[in-house]
């Protein structure tokens, strides 16, 4: 049993998983992450924040269940915490409820406060409706996400329409209360869970309002489970780890070795913040291949592989993007139809493909390994054979960076996250003299 670990958190993908174990890296702990077909712990590493990705976001609901009671049976159960946080995405992607509902009913919560607004990165939540930078998440892009769009901005609704049975058990403290602080929180949510509320959403605008959840929380007689973004996540590492005053840490050795990003992310900021890396005029050395759909559809990976190969060399930077193929995706249909495959499972093929040229080429080539988008960190990382990370740094604001067992640096990052210079600050990063 490893006794060391006290805070759990269960993210539902890998670069969730990520990006919420920084933020209580950040606050003084020492964080690893788990991840793989079997989740397993590293007993070498002094551990006190394991975060587990479940890789659970874009499968069934029975799958989705399936694989965090694995998760709960098999390390949760198994090891000492004191904490447990369930991560959820920041627009909502995945099966939230269901996820939430086994761990209350495995874990004999009393209720769950789900507060995904991450006012870091735009996204707030007011009267139950999650807005993105303001607008609806109805009508921002993840309503057309190919595995998983949301087409309900109502966070109250969305979970009524993915639970079974009584509806009655949702309700919202809405941003009045909120902005009035913890204490009217506190007594709120008591009251609530009294009335037999199990999956209780809260507004949030700014920092100062999940701080102040947090708190409620904290205070609470009842047994709750916070759900919510790396946002939320920030906070409470400060209420679970106060001890720590000096959040300080050794700054890593990072050898001068050429970097290869890996994006699979079909989203637009994704390939704007690609685009506003390709045309930057300050930083040199950069290669760029764009995967175009005869490389997926042949499966064609060991050309692609050769020339990074002959372009991964010194500290030059690597980049291999699908941008293209999404921001075509209506030319794309006819191929669609003549493979049989749908939008999604084109998503996946091109995540399998990207895995397979990453596991070619670092099998050859010494290079730190940049990955954007969930579902491809998550493969990248399983193809070369890594299964647990060690947070060690910041790259940039809810971008960590990580080392597995073997050494390979490995940075992961959202494709919903970030600002347009986002993959600039993070090449900038690795620029810094770090020898």
């Amino acid at each position: 049993m490893v006794t060391s670990n006290y805070i759990a958190v269960i993210a539902d993908d890998l670069t969730g998983a990520n990006d919420t174990a920084l933020q209580f890296f950040l606050a003084g702990c020492k964080t690893q992450v788990s991840f793989g077909e079997n989740l397993s712990v590293d007993e070498n590493l002094n551990t006190e924040v394991l975060a587990i990705s479940t890789e659970s976001r874009n499968v069934s609901p029975e799958e989705a269940v399936q694989k965090v009671g694995y998760a709960v049976e098999n390390l949760i159960k198994n090891n000492s915490f004191e904490y447990i946080y369930k991560k959820i995405d920041s627009v909502l992607r995945g099966n939230i409820a269901q996820e939430i509902n086994i761990l209350l009913n495995a874990l004999e919560f009393d209720a769950a406060v789900i507060y995904p607004a991450f006012p870091n990165e735009g996204r707030t939540t007011i009267g139950g409706y999650h807005l993105v930078k303001g607008i609806p998440l109805q009508r921002t892009e993840v309503s057309r996400d190919p595995a998983c769009p949301i087409t309900e901005s109502n966070i109250i609704n969305l979970l009524r329409n993915r639970i079974e049975g009584n509806k009655d058990i949702v309700d919202l403290i809405s941003l009045d209360i909120v902005m009035k602080g913890a204490g009217p929180i506190y007594t709120k949510l008591n009251e609530l869970i009294a009335k037999g509320k199990k999956l209780i959403v809260a507004d949030a605008v700014s920092t100062t309002d999940l701080e102040q959840i947090s708190l409620a929380i904290a205070k609470s007689s009842y047994k709750i489970l916070p759900c919510g973004s790396a946002g939320a996540a920030q906070t409470l590492s400060k209420i679970w780890h106060p001890q720590n005053n000096d959040n300080s840490y050794l700054q890593p050795d990072i050898p001068n070795l050429p970097k290869l990003i890996i994006s699979g992310s079909a989203t637009e900021l994704t390939s704007s913040q690609i685009k506003r890396l390709q045309d930057n005029d300050n930083i040199d050395n950069t290669y760029f291949i764009a995967v175009k759909p005869e490389n997926i559809f042949s499966n064609d990976y060991e050309n692609i592989a050769n020339r990074i190969m002959n372009n991964l060399i010194k500290d030059n930077v690597v980049v291999v993007h699908s941008s293209s193929l999404i921001d075509n995706f209506d030319e794309l249909n006819s191929l669609l139809i003549e493979h049989e495959i749908t939008k999604d499972m084109f998503i996946s093929r091109i995540c399998d493909y990207l895995a397979a040229v990453t596991r070619t080429v670092l099998s050859q080539k010494q290079a730190i390994l940049i990955t954007v988008g969930g579902e491809t960190s998550y493969k990248c990382c399983r193809a070369i054979g890594s299964k647990n990370l060690q947070i060690i740094d910041t790259v940039a604001p809810a971008i960590p960076l990580g080392i597995d067992h073997k050494g390979q640096f490995i940075v992961t990052k959202s494709g919903n996250l970030g600002t347009q210079n986002t993959l600039i600050d993070i090449v900038k990063y690795f620029e810094q003299d770090k020898l």
